[in-house]
C-alpha cells in the first residue's frame, strides 16, 4: 500500500449515490430526465432550482484530492452486516451496513482502483460524484452466522466473511432520489462549460464505457429546495486502453500511456478530440469556449494533487507516479492547445 506520511490510508470522496437498490432504498424513477429543473412541494409552495452539471469548488490548487470532499469521520466502519448481493452491472458487488447504520455498495475486482481515483479527479474539476472509499480489508457478518451461496462475490469473501483483496465502498444517501438516466444526445446542459468539463474528463481519463445507462440524473435536497444533478454514475472503466466492445482495458498503466493525445486538432471554434468507446460522437469534440472553461481551472491542478487521487485509490508506487504523470500530461495537452 502506498501511503502519505501525513494522511491515513483509507480515503473518501464526497458525492452522490447513483443506483437504485431494489428493496433497500425507495428511489422512484421519473420519466422527464431532461427537463433541466426539478420541483419540491414544501407546504403550499413549490421550490424550484435550476439543474446543474458543474459547481465551483474554489481555487483548485488548494483542494485536497487525498480526501477530496470527504473525511475520516465518514469512512465505512466495520464489521459490516451483509444485506444482499447486487447483481447489477458486470463487477461483483454487494450491499452492506456498517456499525453506524450507514448503507454501502461494495465493489470488488478490476474497477476498484480506477473508480476511486477517477472520482476524485472529476470532483476536483467541479463535477458531482459518488462518495467512495478504498478499503484493503474488512469483515462481513452474515445473518444467522451462515455464509450465503453467492453468484459473483464468492471468490472475494472467505468462509469467515473476510475480504483481503481490496474493495471500493460507495455511500448510499437515501435523501437523494434517482430520477433516471440521461443521454449525451439530449442533455439540456450541453451549451454550458460544465458539460465540456464532463466530456473532457471522460476523454482524459480514457473512460471508454460512457454508455447512457452509466449517466444518472439525481434529485438532491439543498437548503433552498431540491435540485437535479447530471452526473457520470460509473468511472470504473478509466485508465486503460480506449476502444470498442472487445478492444479495451481498465486501470492498465502501459495501455493508458499508449492512448493517443487528447486533442486531435483545433479548428475555428471547435476542439476535436481523440476518443474510442461508447457514445463516441458525443466525445468527438467540444466547443473551444468550453475547452477554455476547462483549461482555466485545470491549469492550476498540480502533479502532487493528481498523485494524491491515485494514493486514495491505493495505487502501488509504480502506478501512483505513472498514472499521475500520464493524467497530468493529458490535461496539459488540453490546456496548451487552447492558448
Amino acid at each position: 500500500m502506498v501511503s502519505s506520511p501525513k494522511r491515513p490510508s483509507f480515503l473518501a470522496v464526497i458525492g452522490v449515490s447513483t443506483l437504485f437498490l431494489t428493496g433497500i432504498l425507495t428511489l422512484p424513477a421519473t420519466a422527464g430526465a431532461a427537463q433541466g429543473h426539478d420541483e419540491q412541494v414544501q407546504g403550499q409552495g413549490v421550490v424550484s432550482n435550476p439543474a446543474r452539471i458543474w459547481e465551483d469548488r474554489g481555487p483548485i490548487e488548494q483542494l485536497d484530492l487525498f480526501w477530496a470532499g470527504g473525511s475520516r469521520e465518514r469512512m465505512p466502519a466495520g464489521p459490516f452486516t451483509f444485506v444482499n448481493e447486487d447483481m447489477g452491472g458486470t463487477n461483483p458487488k454487494a450491499n452492506v451496513r456498517d456499525v453506524n447504520g450507514v448503507l454501502w455498495g461494495v465493489k470488488w475486482d478490476e474497477e476498484v482502483h480506477s473508480e476511486v481515483a477517477a472520482s476524485r479527479l472529476a470532483w476536483a474539476m467541479g463535477l458531482r460524484v459518488d462518495e467512495t472509499y478504498y478499503l484493503e480489508k474488512g469483515t462481513i457478518v452474515f445473518t444467522g452466522g451462515q455464509r450465503p451461496t453467492f453468484q459473483r462475490i464468492g471468490p472475494f469473501i472467505d468462509k469467515q466473511g473476510n475480504f483481503t483483496s481490496g474493495a471500493r465502498f460507495k455511500r448510499w444517501i437515501p435523501e437523494q432520489k434517482l430520477k433516471g438516466d440521461w443521454s449525451f444526445a439530449q442533455n439540456p446542459m450541453r451549451s454550458e462549460g460544465g458539460y465540456s468539463v464532463l466530456v473532457l474528463m471522460n476523454v482524459i481519463m480514457a473512460n471508454w464505457d460512457t454508455k447512457d445507462s452509466n449517466n444518472k440524473l439525481l434529485s438532491v435536497p439543498e437548503a433552498t429546495g431540491t435540485r437535479d444533478w447530471y452526473i457520470v454514475g460509473d468511472y470504473g472503466a478509466c485508465f486503460g486502453k480506449m476502444g470498442g466492445h472487445t478492444s479495451h482495458s481498465k486501470y492498465v498503466l502501459r495501455d493508458f500511456a499508449a492512448n493517443p493525445p487528447v486533442v486531435k486538432s483545433v479548428s475555428g471554434d471547435t476542439m476535436y478530440l481523440e476518443f474510442k468507446g461508447s457514445n463516441a460522437p458525443a466525445h468527438a469534440s467540444v466547443p473551444l469556449e468550453g475547452a477554455r472553461f476547462f483549461a482555466n481551472r485545470a491549469a492550476q491542478l498540480t502533479l502532487a494533487q493528481i498523485e494524491d487521487a491515485f494514493r486514495a485509490a491505493n495505487a502501488n508506487e509504480r502506478d501512483l507516479h505513472g498514472f499521475a504523470e500520464a493524467v497530468y500530461g493529458r490535461i496539459r495537452d488540453v490546456v496548451t492547445k487552447v492558448r
